[in-house]
């Protein structure tokens, strides 16, 4: 059959659609990828049954009532009909194209929790919305849960009215609830066939349903909350004891539905006093009408003559407020204290005098020589007050390192202060013990430090990557670019002590497998006088279906 469906590339199909690339076939049907345009050229994909079939009236209407349907998680149907190709009557629905489905992941990994979490809520959402509008799907299965760019989509085809007898045209499967196909499709089915996928996308197998007919499926060990109880509830053989689709995403997002029911109860509140508020039947007389109102402009003129103001009696005299309560006896009234206009100016030409007179000597004592004297070979640079002036004039603070004495036979634990040198007439710049750092002298200096090969750092290199170890079965289901990040930390032989991921990316296992991988790495470490010192890395991997690149970079020296 394979050989006849290849023989249909490049047909066309109703003078719209062309038929590019065969995709898959059942004992039913088969799918093509085609290309119509709208008006710009799009990819399809179109499904074909046979018209011979009974009832293609029903499922050209069931086709399309789906079409009538609009959801973010629900694959479009652009259209169907029916056609002739090769002599054979076939009827057809074109559908959006999805680049993958569930079915093709899970052989090689079961999906992570947040995964799961995803496709719970987007499945969920669009059941949800069939079972409110009366519809069932009829087939939930890994295969029929695809994605389609960013979001994971359902597929539309099977769509059909709820509690309807229709003919199942396939092999009976796990994914069927037990009552089927004796009795109709109804969303309870639906909710079975979600059990029965949530189950294969954690085990990557599904329940096992045992010949006792009264009996539940028996479920794999090491499901976790709440996918244990979800799976659970699902898998009833009694359809009434089944949750329902809007129950499993209550349980698996209890603060958007206890929100919900807030919401709903504030509703019923107010219908509830607006039902209340309004009688059965009228008793009472109606209120009196409210008296109309009347506009300034048709308020008619007094017809008194005016009185001038000199005639006018004079007005009444006020009485005088009355005076505040006395205060109680054992309380302190509370005063303003007013200052003297002359007091602030005495005030500023006191500070003014003060100023003037300690000027001078703070000026005498600054020019001695005291300052040069300060400046010490090392201890300026590691002593706290160096360290503080550095941060406070904008220099970067560094860690300091105590530097042994040039005396080998002092012991390391005693620092020896080097002989007075005479005070030099200008600062001399102190060489820096901090690794790689542009320090200054702790108050004087004003150039950069000359280097020193005792102190001068070198950068670290990789010297031996470790690849991930990804399937190519693995990589196959990516499309795109997954990009993962992970910082570690070498120590001064070179290993990596730790590891953390910097940028899990969108994939766990692809994250896993490069946190592992990047914690076999090993680097030549920096050094910084002479002596190895650790470093930070930051790796990324980049993961493709053609492979995995790497690259690194060093952030920090220790």
């Amino acid at each position: 059959m394979t050989d006849m469906w290849k023989r249909w590339e490049g047909q066309v199909v109703d003078h719209k659609y062309l038929l590019q690339q065969y995709i898959a076939s059942t004992d039913h049907s088969v799918v093509f990828l085609a290309e119509f345009h709208d008006p710009e050229p799009r990819q399809v994909a179109i499904k074909f049954v046979a018209a011979e079939v009974a009832g293609k009236e029903q499922q050209l209407a069931n086709w399309n009532t789906a079409a009538q349907l609009s959801h973010p998680n629900l694959l479009k149907i652009y259209g169907s009909g029916q056609c002739k190709i090769e002599d054979t009557d076939l009827l057809y629905v074109v559908t959006e194209y999805a680049e993958e489905n569930l079915a093709q992941v899970l052989p090689h990994r079961a999906l992570m929790a947040d995964e799961i979490r995803e496709m719970l809520n987007a499945v969920g959402d669009v059941l949800v919305y069939l079972h409110d509008n009366k519809l069932v799907h009829g087939h939930v299965k890994p295969s029929n849960v695809l994605a389609s760019g960013d979001l994971l989509k359902l597929s539309c085809d099977t769509i059909s009215p709820a509690g309807a007898l229709r003919e199942m045209r396939r092999e009976r499967s796990a994914y069927d609830a037990p009552e089927l196909p004796g009795s109709p499709y109804t969303p309870a089915a639906d909710v079975w066939s979600l059990g029965v996928t949530l189950v294969e996308a954690l085990t990557q197998q599904p329940a096992v349903l045992p010949f006792n007919e009264q009996a539940d499926p028996i479920l794999p060990g090491g499901i976790r909350e709440p996918f244990q109880t979800i799976a659970r509830r699902a898998l009833q053989r009694e359809p009434r004891l089944r949750w329902t689709s809007a129950r499993i995403l209550e349980t698996l997002n209890p603060a958007a539905a206890a929100a919900r029911s807030v919401a709903a109860g504030a509703g019923n509140t107010a219908r509830a006093v607006s039902a209340s508020a309004s009688p059965v039947a009228v008793t009472t007389e109606p209120p009196p009408p409210a008296p109309p109102m009347v506009s300034p402009v048709n308020v008619p003129l007094s017809k008194e003559r005016a009185i001038p103001l000199a005639k006018q009696p004079p007005p009444p005299v006020r009485p005088a407020a009355p005076r505040p309560p006395a205060r109680e006896e054992g309380t302190t009234p509370r005063e303003t204290v007013k200052l003297p206009n002359y007091v602030i100016p005495l005030f500023a030409a006191l500070l003014v005098l003060i100023a003037l007179i300690i000027l001078p000597f703070a000026l005498r004592h600054r020019s001695t020589p005291t300052q040069a004297s300060s400046v010490k070979p090392s201890n300026s640079a590691t002593s706290p007050n160096a360290a503080a002036h550095s941060t406070s004039t904008g220099a970067a603070a560094q860690p300091t390192m105590k530097v042994p004495p040039a005396n080998a036979n002092v012991p390391a634990a005693k620092s020896v202060s080097p002989p007075p040198a005479p005070a030099p007439t200008h600062p001399q710049p102190v060489t820096p013990t901090a690794p790689a750092a542009k320090a200054r002298d702790s108050e004087n200096s004003l150039s950069p430090a000359p280097k020193n090969s005792s102190s001068s750092g070198t950068n670290g290199e990789v010297l031996g990557q470790v690849k991930p170890e990804a399937p190519a079965k693995a990589l196959a289901t990516i499309h795109g670019t997954v990009r993962v990040g992970v910082k570690v930390h070498v120590d001064p032989a070179g290993s990596v002590s730790t590891a953390v991921l910097d940028n899990a990316g969108p994939s766990r296992y692809f994250a896993e497998l490069a946190l592992k991988a990047a914690k076999q790495w090993v680097f030549t470490p920096p050094e910084v006088g002479g002596h190895s010192v650790p470093s930070d890395w930051l790796i990324q991997f980049h993961f493709t279906s053609a492979g995995v690149q790497m690259n690194s970079q060093q952030l920090a020296t220790r």
